[in-house]
């Protein structure tokens, strides 16, 4: 097996695991590292949520830096904007637009609050809620699409500078998201900087499989520093989105060619679609587990109900490409599957890296 087949095949992987850690991560209610209790299950809870999922984001722009840059789409930008508009614009305003439909719904029927309060009209809330233009849409796991839209758009920039002049150029992305210079333009401040990375992997040729040999050192120390975030109640986590991807990275070789490495594998074609759609059924499970679960206790909701939408939307994905993939495919940003095809592909570069 060739080393590109192994990188490929390790991305398709950890783009899954990301996605179910995206779900987990957005499993309500959320608790301030400061404020989690004494038990076991909030340890657990709090590693998963505070540390170990908070690395979802920068694993997955890196991903999109890499494939984006190693296909060499940034030197011919009319084709780069065509094919992100279908596969990373037109998703966003789907998704995004239908869940700001049902809430203005939701809000103007039944009266509910939400943390965007559509009505009365605001013209910066509804631009925000919609278009995300200052601050994060109202499909708030969407605010990651968004920011890559602005990073997609300045790709043909970034990748001159990557193929001339790539250190200082990294020196320069740095200090501008470290220090926020570039305002709202970029929410996530993690994001440019580890999309860079992963051009400067495309472009510099960077051996992605260095680290293999040291494949459980680094899920250990992975390990022991989601640990410390949450025994030491760490609220910025900065520091470690930024060295965790890489050891994430270097944990995957443990998984390859394995039977769950495999299975992992297989189901990443439904992963944009998971990631799409995922917050608004947690935002009815919270609502239904609110006011109905009141016997049902708490750690058994933050288990199955990620475990049961991951399932929901997986299944959903596979009947919708099966009955109407020439209408489905596109809202995803998905190739449509030819008259031959037996599965559908979702292999469209930076999806979320997806």
């Amino acid at each position: 097996m060739t080393a590109q087949k192994i990188v490929s095949d390790r991305i398709a992987m950890l783009r899954y695991l990301m996605i179910v850690g995206v779900v987990i991560l957005h499993t309500p209610p959320y608790v301030p590292i400061t404020e989690i209790g004494p038990g076991i299950f909030d340890f657990i809870k709090a590693f998963f949520q505070n540390a170990a999922f908070r690395a979802t984001v920068p694993v997955l722009t890196l991903i999109s830096g890499y494939l984006l840059f190693r296909s060499g789409l940034d030197q011919d930008w009319r084709r780069l904007f065509n094919k992100k508009a279908r596969t990373i614009a037109l998703p966003f305003f789907v998704f995004n637009l239908l869940v700001l439909a049902g809430a203005f719904a939701a809000q103007h029927l039944l009266g509910l609050r939400m943390s965007y309060q559509l009505i009365p009209f605001d013209t910066q809330t509804w631009l925000d809620a919609a278009f995300g233009m200052s601050a994060s849409p109202i499909n708030y796991p969407l605010n990651f699409l968004r920011d890559l839209i602005v990073l997609m758009v300045c790709a043909p920039l970034l990748g001159f500078i990557l193929r001339n002049w790539a250190w200082p150029g990294f020196a320069a992305v740095f200090l501008i998201s470290f220090n926020n210079l570039d305002g709202t333009l970029i929410l996530r401040e993690v994001m440019p900087i580890m999309f860079y990375l992963g051009g400067m992997a495309a472009t510099r040729n960077w051996n992605l499989l260095a680290l293999d040999r040291y494949a459980l050192p680094c899920l250990g120390l992975l390990v022991v520093l989601c640990a410390c975030v949450v025994h030491f109640q760490v609220g910025n986590t900065t520091y470690f989105r930024f060295v965790a991807p890489f050891l994430i990275w270097s944990a995957t070789a443990l998984l390859h060619n394995t039977r769950p490495g495999r299975w992992l594998q297989s189901q990443s074609k439904a992963s944009f679609f998971i990631f799409l759609a995922h917050a608004p059924l947690l935002l009815v499970s919270s609502v239904a587990y609110q006011k109905l679960g009141h016997d049902i206790p708490y750690p058994l909701y933050w288990i199955a109900t990620p475990v049961l939408i991951i399932a929901i939307l997986s299944l959903a994905y596979r009947t919708f490409m099966r009955i109407c993939p020439r209408l489905f495919a596109p809202l995803i940003g998905a190739q449509t599957p030819g008259p031959h095809s037996t599965a559908p592909s979702l292999g469209a570069p930076a999806r979320v890296a997806p």
